[in-house]
């Protein structure tokens, strides 16, 4: 049985209204998408079900740490995260495209699987730059060792460009006309 059948959400046999599940993400989750950028981690999610005779109303809460390698020294450590995600699933035979909140089933179905839809706003939490938070006395937490060779190797005879390329002088004239 694949691990992430697990994250699935049957609304057949619940009366309209607002219903909660609950889940986790660990390294089993992450491990079921392939190139992911996460191997570890531990997060909680919530996800309220507003169900309507025509529509069902996803929302999805998340909290936790996920571990990722840090760019500028490239020693792993925890990044916190956090996020609210709203989406809604229609009941259609055929996909039109009302964009990337909504999500279409077959009217016929009895479940919706939410483990793909967790796993992008996971990803979607983490900032974009991968650096370690700095400590409680403001100073990096990244690896000492690893900045102090960094620096060592830090390019100091960089050669002064010409702020403006002459050819553009021509084209300017012509802006002010």
């Amino acid at each position: 049985m694949n691990y992430l059948s697990q994250y699935t959400i049957p609304f057949s046999g619940l009366k309209e209204g607002k219903h909660l599940f609950d889940f986790s993400a660990d390294h089993r989750f992450f491990a079921g998408f392939e190139e992911s950028e996460i191997e570890n981690g531990s997060v909680i999610i919530q996800v309220e079900l507003e169900k309507r005779s025509t529509y069902l109303r996803l929302k999805f809460k998340h909290k936790g740490e996920v571990e990722l390698i840090c760019d500028r020294c490239l020693e792993t450590y925890l990044q916190p995260i956090e996020s609210i995600n709203l989406m809604l699933v229609k009941f259609s035979e055929t996909e039109t495209d009302d964009g990337d909140e909504v999500i279409y089933i077959h009217p016929g179905a009895h479940q919706v699987e939410v483990a793909k839809l967790i796993y992008e706003f996971i990803i979607l939490s983490i900032p974009i730059r991968h650096v370690h938070p700095d400590g409680e006395d403001g100073k990096s937490l990244c690896d000492q060792e690893m900045l102090q060779k960094l620096d060592e190797y830090k390019a100091t005879d960089v050669p002064e460009i010409d702020p403006m390329d002459p050819r553009w002088n021509d084209l300017k004239k012509i802006i002010v006309n």
